[in-house]
């Protein structure tokens, strides 16, 4: 059955990859109708992209800086889609980034430090007999939220509370886990007890948070002790932090409007429970007996306590709060976070365009910079004319152009005096990438003849103009690990090169191995002979033994120029080796969509999807391709993986060596498994306006929206 969640598209915590329409640069007007079109675009002419530089109408002005940007979801807070645009307008507003009130933050090379813009005192960490840790953590007394209210320890643990319950995504559809880290988590999950024991508060300034003995050790331990504020007062008015769980407030009786307010949230949950087990029939085809019976479970559960509630049972007001909160959180709050701690707040998000206000309460950043400029905007352009919106001051920021021509008009208007940019090696990577659980992707032989089948230089050269390097594996060549092993980890790994030899050798390790009658063996040379004949009219395709036919359908964003580069190359060469595979472009929402709900088995539409990836710091690719991990979004299951991923995160972090030689062993699993063909990682290069001051200190772990802090206009 699907396992498609209500209300949730895709997916973001913590070490989450950020994921962008790889190669972007066709307008993606993401709140209009979301339907693939038949074939890539292509970039449009230049009369007119003229006619729209002249015609484009510009938000700047003299208080005003604009960000401009291919695509906005408008998902303002983690669990359900990790747009890496949607993700600058949250680090903006401090609900998460480097210019938010977490108690550690990343700085702009990547190594994480508390935060004395929050605490008191650098944390205190003991170690505990059972092998856990616990840090104290000591809030400052001035902290504001954006309306004035008083930021407390409640505010900190409200959010793991809130989110590390079970029921969080049970009832709003998200992929949030939680703190998963801290000691208690699982009994806490799993509804065993109200009580997170890993999490205390101690007073209004101070709370302890546990380390569960699991964890550790842990290389990159800072990471583990970095907690994010949530405004209780502003989502749960009625809640507050007793000890290790949520409580009510002093005073609060449950009145008739909680009920009422109460009942109609349950039936909001039937409804969606009843649709959403609909949708996974229709995309399954066939009803499961379990999940019919888990359905009707659920949905009994909820019918009973809306029949309690109607008939004057007793309701537990504590619960009934808590799940309110839930769904005000999830529906309301990640629509409009009406109470931020950032440097900016929230305005407006409509006609593309995110509108944000200076944060008067705001104290400043981990290094005590504060912004000054008075409003930002987020607006979705075509960025086909971005270098020329950022030249002409239309626009003042346009961040990590990869094209190699419209780099090098970047770098030509730069020396023009018209504008100015920075560059930096790309912390990620494009990548294709796979679901290796169903369809013929599922095997890794076809995986790699895949591999075998694109010419990646040709990525480099046509798209990226020379600005970008092949890869291997998981690794971007800004990350300090390549810097350091980059050369020995190359030496032992495949380098996959445009091979038909190649690509047929490893399908006929496949189950793809026969003709059309599953029987007779699929002849190479008889595919090449109708090949050269009439490529257009090529039919003999490979089947296996129950006479499928090897058809790999791949989906890509319509404004991403890797698609169309894939397109020219894929489907003709995958011929010679009778493989069938097809490229649909439509809008990057929907490839989101396709990849983090598909349908099962021979019944997802896609299992192939051109992409960037952002790496998360530090690197932890255990929430990726461990088969536990929560953004394992390419069903990575492979024993190998689960044992690698785990001891890399696991290793001490005093034995740098040690780590090093398990991210080489990862990344050798890794170019051998093939759960994503990585193409290239680049040069990014990131322009601003003449008008801007203070741009120059972007760096790929810190963008624009961290550098705000030290920025200004002219």
């Amino acid at each position: 059955m699907n396992v498609k969640k209500v209300f949730s598209q895709a997916f973001a915590f913590g070490l989450a990859l950020t994921l962008t329409a790889c190669g972007g640069s066709n307008k993606d007007d993401s709140n209009k109708d979301n339907n693939a079109s038949n074939s890539p675009s292509t970039p449009a002419s230049n009369s007119k992209g003229d006619a729209e530089v002249d015609n484009f109408k510009a938000q700047t002005n003299d208080n005003t800086l604009v960000v401009g940007v291919d695509s906005i979801g408008g998902e303002f807070i983690q669990g359900f889609n990790n747009g890496t645009n949607d993700v600058t307008a949250r680090e903006f507003m401090g609900i998460q980034g480097a210019a938010s009130y977490d108690t550690y933050i990343k700085d702009r090379n990547g190594k994480y430090n508390w935060n004395p813009t929050v605490l008191e005192e650098e944390p205190k960490t003991v170690k505990n007999d059972d092998g856990s840790s616990t840090t104290t953590f000591k809030l400052k007394k001035d902290l504001k939220w954006s309306d004035g209210e008083a930021i407390t320890v409640d505010d900190y643990l409200f959010k793991s509370l809130l989110h590390s319950s079970k029921d969080y995504s049970v009832i709003t559809g998200s992929t949030e886990i939680g703190a998963d880290s801290i000691k208690g988590y699982n009994d806490y999950r799993e509804g065993k007890t109200d009580e997170f024991v890993g999490l205390k508060k101690i007073d209004d300034n101070t709370f302890e948070a546990t380390i569960d003995s699991s964890f550790l050790p842990y290389f990159e331990e800072e990471y583990l002790k970095a907690f994010n504020a949530r405004p209780i007062h502003y989502i749960a008015p009625n809640l507050k932090v007793e000890g290790s769980k949520l409580a009510l407030k002093d005073g609060y009786e449950l009145s008739e409007d909680d009920k009422k307010a109460y009942i109609e949230s349950l039936d909001q949950q039937i409804k969606a429970e009843q649709e959403a087990y609909d949708e996974k029939v229709k995309d399954a085809g066939e009803e499961d007996a379990d999940a019919k019976k888990e359905h009707e479970e659920k949905k009994k559960n909820l019918e009973d306590k809306k029949s309690a509630a109607e008939n004057g049972g007793d309701i537990d007001p504590t619960k009934m709060l808590v799940e309110q909160a839930m769904i005000f959180d999830a529906n309301d709050y990640r629509k409009k976070p009406a109470v931020t701690c950032g440097p900016y707040k929230f305005v407006s998000f409509e006609n593309n365009m995110v509108k944000l206000a200076l944060n008067e309460n705001y104290a400043g950043d981990f290094e005590g910079h504060k912004a000054t400029i008075p409003n930002v905007i987020i607006q979705a352009i075509n960025t086909e004319i971005a270098v020329d919106l950022v030249k002409n001051g239309d626009i003042d920021i346009y961040e990590q152009e990869m094209n190699g021509s419209k780099i090098d008009q970047m770098r030509k208007a730069a020396d023009e005096g018209k504008l100015s940019y920075v560059s930096y090696d790309r912390n990620g990577y494009g990548c294709l990438k796979f679901l290796t659980d169903r369809g013929p992707t599922q095997y890794k032989e076809v995986r790699q003849a895949i591999a075998f089948l694109m010419d990646r230089n040709d990525f480099v050269q046509n798209f990226a103009g020379g600005y970008a390097v092949v890869t291997n594996g998981m690794y971007g060549s800004s990350q300090w690990m390549y810097k350091e092993r980059g050369a020995d980890v190359e030496s032992k790994l495949t380098n996959y090169t445009l091979n038909i030899d190649e690509a047929n050798k490893r399908l006929d390790a496949s189950p793809y191995k026969f003709e059309k009658d599953g029987k007779t063996p699929w002849d190479a040379q008889k595919a090449q002979e109708q090949y050269k004949s009439n490529a257009s009219s090529f039919d003999y395709y490979r089947y296996d033994e129950n006479g499928k036919k090897l058809q790999i359908n791949q989906f890509g964003a319509k404004q991403s120029e890797i698609t169309t580069l894939l397109s020219n190359q894929l489907p003709d060469n995958a011929k010679q080796a009778g493989l069938e595979y097809n490229v649909q472009a439509g809008d990057f929402n929907t490839l989101l969509n396709y990849m983090y709900n598909p349908k099962e088995g021979d019944a997802a539409e896609y299992t192939a999807f051109n992409m960037g990836n952002g790496f998360g710091t530090p690197f932890d690719p255990y929430y990726q391709y461990n088969s536990k991990g929560n953004d394992n979004t390419t069903k990575t299951n492979d024993p190998k993986a689960d044992e690698i991923t785990v001891k890399l995160r696991q290793t001490d972090p005093s034995k740098k060596d040690e780590y090093l030689d398990r991210w080489e062993e990862f990344q050798q699993w890794y170019n051998d498994y093939l759960p994503e063909i990585p193409l290239y990682s680049n040069q990014v290069h990131s322009a601003a306006s003449s008008r801007v001051e203070g741009f120059e200190g972007v760096t790929p772990e810190w963008g624009v929206s961290c550098q705000i802090n030290q920025m200004s206009l002219k």
